[in-house]
């Protein structure tokens, strides 16, 4: 069965919801949020282990982009056009985010860092300034989007299946042994111009082992291969509970094992097995549903604890109920982006199609 666009939107939905569940839950003595009912130490929150495993998030977008972009090569889609429309389309809602939550900010934001100055909004447009820590992945994202797929995928083309996911895995333990033993050079204090650039290119570097593994599965066709061989041997009822069962050894695995390097195995597991999952309906929709908000979820999370409604999601103590008020603060925040974004974009279709026919007539 071929991996498709809804498969992608899944993903998402399962990048973003990791992504909220890391930055609320990965959190150990005084940092803990909220009131965990369930504690295995101390320190540790039962929570905390949900916590741990999903820093998955970001090598999970990362697999999806690379995924998207060797699929769009294949089926001829792609193009440094059609790159640029995809970024028009992100930097609109970014944009809409950002004015929303400075309008915002002015007027529930006593610190005055949101929006702080002129200067650090104009910044903030141009991708120059933040006001959320999430927001690193935009630069990461537009950069990669930008290279030519000959300079960063091409060299999936000189690998098999075999050296290829070797390649990768060994980038990324070479990567995080680099950051571990402090080898990268020190550029806190030098031109601002020269800091910048430095951040995005080890930011780059952090994600293109796993965009690199997201081509090389759709150009080996893996997800492929294995749903089918797995739809010879096993029957729909058997593989989910094999399939799920497999999840939940990984998810042990990694929090027995503790260590932030094996991320890139456990979000390739995860991978592979939540597309060979035949979900439930329910579940499919709901993973589909916060797909389709996955972006303004992701770009705005933070401004509900942290940031300008600073422990808002505290309110109500618990940690289930509050991932779920958290959805659902940015699911609301989602629709009226996006309504935002639709009414702008009825608003420019009309102007332009009533300027070029005026401009018609008057030629006439």
């Amino acid at each position: 069965m071929e991996y498709t666009k809804r498969d992608s939107i899944m993903v998402k939905g399962l990048a973003a919801l990791c992504m909220v569940v890391l930055h609320l839950f990965c959190r150990q003595g005084e940092d803990v949020f909220g009131t965990p009912l369930i504690w295995i130490n101390e320190t540790t929150p039962f929570v905390y282990l949900f916590g741990f495993f999903a820093e998955i998030c970001v090598p999970l977008y990362a697999l999806s982009a690379g995924y998207a972009q060797e699929l769009m090569k294949e089926k001829g889609t792609l193009s440094f056009k059609n790159n640029l429309k995809r970024i028009f389309k992100l930097l609109r809602i970014y944009w809409i985010v950002l004015v929303l939550f400075s309008v915002l900010g002015l007027i529930f934001d006593k610190s005055g860092s949101i929006p702080g100055n002129l200067g650090d909004f104009i910044k903030s447009i141009f991708l120059l300034h933040s006001y959320n820590g999430a927001w690193w992945f935009l630069n990461t994202y537009i950069i990669l989007l930008l290279i030519p797929y000959c300079f960063l995928f091409g060299v999936i083309n000189k690998f098999n299946e075999k050296h290829g996911l070797m390649l990768c895995f060994g980038m990324e333990i070479v990567w995080y042994f680099i950051k571990r033993m402090n080898l990268l050079p020190d550029i806190s204090n030098e031109i601002p111009v020269l800091r910048f650039v430095g951040k995005e290119v080890v930011n780059l570097i952090s994600i293109l082992p796993y965009a690199l593994l997201g081509a090389i599965l759709c150009k080996n066709k893996l997800i492929e291969r294995l749903r089918k061989e797995c739809d010879e041997y096993f029957s729909p009822k058997y593989l989910n509970v094999i399939v799920v069962s497999a999840l939940v050894v990984v998810f042990i695995l990694v929090n027995i094992c503790h260590k932030s390097v094996l991320t890139g195995v456990s979000a390739l597991a995860t991978f592979l097995l939540f597309n060979l999952w035949k979900k439930p309906k329910v579940l499919e929709n709901f993973f589909l549903y916060l797909g389709k908000h996955s972006t303004v979820i992701w770009l705005t999370h933070m401004f509900f604890y942290l940031y300008l409604f600073k422990d808002l999601v505290l309110v109500v103590k618990y940690p289930l109920f509050m991932l779920i008020f958290m959805l659902v603060l940015c699911v609301f925040t989602s629709y009226i982006v996006n309504g935002i974004d639709w009414c702008m974009k009825k608003i420019c279709e009309f102007v332009q199609k009533n300027f070029f026919k005026r401009l018609k007539n008057a030629s006439c």
